[in-house]
């Protein structure tokens, strides 16, 4: 079973088992057509194509943040459409850092699906290989009637972290890059700045130069003071519930402990005109 990452040689070896489903979740913010016409062009062998705004995404309203979690009932279809079950081994990938890949690897953990990776590296990757690639849409498998409930251990809403952050209950993790944790650029959201009382760490931390994870020491050095206080939980945010998702994935990895996500993150917290905002480090 892989449940964190698995390596473009892992996946080649179980390419053509029966119970291996394979998640395409290339995407653009800029260009939102962008992901399909490449998965299209070319895409792993087998794999389906995801979209993360109409896939793994809801309506977006004044104060849910750009990429609200996707209704339960709908997320339960799309499961049962291509006939995922509890003893499917999905893997997910992206040619974005993972980090829509590891939104998609998030949200299966959070109904109970853990047998769920994150192809290391990414379609990039893959392809460096010469490994096995095709423009072929697979046939779906057969449609399952599967009940899925969000564990809500894993989310926070924006009133639940005002409480934890008053209380002092918590690690705030944003995974935005520095300039604009720090306010300096702005180019998604209302306001440019953090939450006050958050911490960066950036998920891009996370990988080496090729994209890859780096090793679960590497990480551990990163996350571990973090987890060293067992009197505080540990909530993840970013821009809008993607990236923070990352940095969820590499702490598995490395073997820490769960943590929750604020979906709606700073573009939810910003929408507010009374939220505090911090600009600077």
């Amino acid at each position: 079973m892989y449940n964190t990452i698995i390596s473009s040689k892992n996946l080649k070896n179980i390419l053509e088992d029966k119970d291996v489903i394979i998640f395409d979740c290339r995407f653009n913010l800029f260009d939102k057509n962008l992901g399909y016409k490449n998965y299209l062009k070319s895409h792993i062998k087998n794999s389906y194509y995801i979209n993360l705004e109409s896939d793994l995404s809801s309506t977006v309203n004044e104060h849910t943040g750009r990429h609200p979690l996707q209704d339960i009932l709908i997320f339960s279809d799309i499961l049962n459409f291509y006939g995922i079950t509890s003893n499917t081994q999905i893997v997910v990938y992206d040619d974005e850092n993972n980090s829509i890949g590891a939104r998609l690897w998030w949200m299966l953990k959070s109904v109970g699906l853990t047998k769920c990776a994150v192809l290391d590296g990414g379609y990039k990757s893959w392809q460096s290989k010469e490994n096995p690639i095709s423009t072929i849409i697979p046939e779906n498998k057969e449609k399952k009637n599967n009940i899925y409930t969000y564990d809500r251990k894993y989310i926070v809403d924006t009133n639940e972290l005002k409480n934890k952050l008053k209380n002092d209950l918590i690690y705030l993790v944003d995974a935005r890059d520095p300039e604009r944790f720090a306010g300096k650029v702005e180019f998604l959201d209302k306001k440019a700045g953090h939450i006050p009382g958050a911490i960066n760490i950036p998920f891009k931390k996370n990988i080496d130069q090729e994209g890859k994870f780096k090793s679960k020491d590497e990480l551990l050095k990163i996350y571990e003071h973090i987890h060293n206080d067992s009197q505080k939980s540990i909530v993840n945010m970013c821009g809008s519930g993607v990236t923070a998702c990352h940095n969820i994935l590499a702490m598995n990895y490395c073997g820490l402990r769960n943590s929750s996500i604020y979906v709606g993150s700073w573009s939810a917290w910003s929408s507010y005109e009374d939220n505090p905002v911090k600009v600077g480090l």
